[in-house]
């Protein structure tokens, strides 16, 4: 072979390899590009995905805080309503009390009541021997109608039974204006020598018995008639 020949054989082998040098190149280099844009796509879309799913978190942790929020001031007026109430019924009892303080000021009226809580008394606890407390105030009213008290009932009850007035053992004092101590608007107390049974018949019990037995109605006729003014 000449040595031209060998030249050209040389020549188009080196063609040969630059060219198929060149395709492989553009062919890593597509691979490349699609391999990073699949890549570039798969980080895209991961991160969009992480994006929505952390708007989600972030919006539902909104609603919950929102839901507490309103939850909490729903409690809160609810509070202050149950608040406004209870005031309302403390202070129907305040002024009941208010007007059972003044009963002890007409004297004849109250020695009625005072013969009548002693009688209920003595019926309840139905026994030979008891004893009755009184405040210091009403102890003279209490002495001048015990004996006939004790008659009546005797007489109704079929029983003997003797009563012991309590001279040195008193109830509370009278409530003083303006004063928040503890006291006693009248009334007695009879109890049995051993202390076994005890009738608390005063009047600040009676009002208490009465009030929390009504309390009910009294509520219906309060706040029911809120509720229908507001419908």
């Amino acid at each position: 072979m000449h040595k031209s020949e060998k030249e050209k054989q040389i020549s188009k082998m080196i063609q040969f390899i630059l060219t198929e040098s060149q395709e492989k190149s553009e062919e890593i280099k597509l691979k490349a590009e699609e391999e990073f844009s699949m890549e570039k796509n798969n980080l895209v879309q991961e991160e969009r995905f992480r994006i929505i799913k952390e708007f989600e978190r972030k919006m539902k942790q909104v609603d919950v805080q929102k839901k507490i929020a309103q939850s909490n001031l729903i409690n809160h007026s609810r509070l202050k309503i149950l608040e406004a109430k209870y005031e309302c019924v403390e202070d129907i009892l305040r002024i009941a009390h208010q007007k059972i303080t003044k009963l002890s000021d007409n004297k004849e009226k109250y020695k009625e009541i005072l013969k009548e809580l002693i009688l209920q008394g003595l019926h309840k606890i139905r026994e030979t021997k008891v004893l009755l407390q009184c405040r210091e105030c009403d102890l003279e009213i209490v002495k001048s109608i015990i004996d006939d008290t004790v008659q009546e009932f005797m007489k109704v009850a079929k029983m003997k039974c003797s009563v012991t007035v309590l001279e040195k053992d008193f109830l509370l004092s009278p409530p003083e204006k303006g004063s928040n101590k503890p006291s006693c608007c009248g009334g007695v107390v009879l109890n049995t020598p051993n202390g076994r049974i005890v009738c608390t018949n005063t009047l600040d019990y009676r009002l208490l018995l009465s009030f929390e037995g009504l309390l009910p109605e009294i509520r219906r006729l309060l706040f029911d008639f809120d509720q229908e003014q507001e419908n």
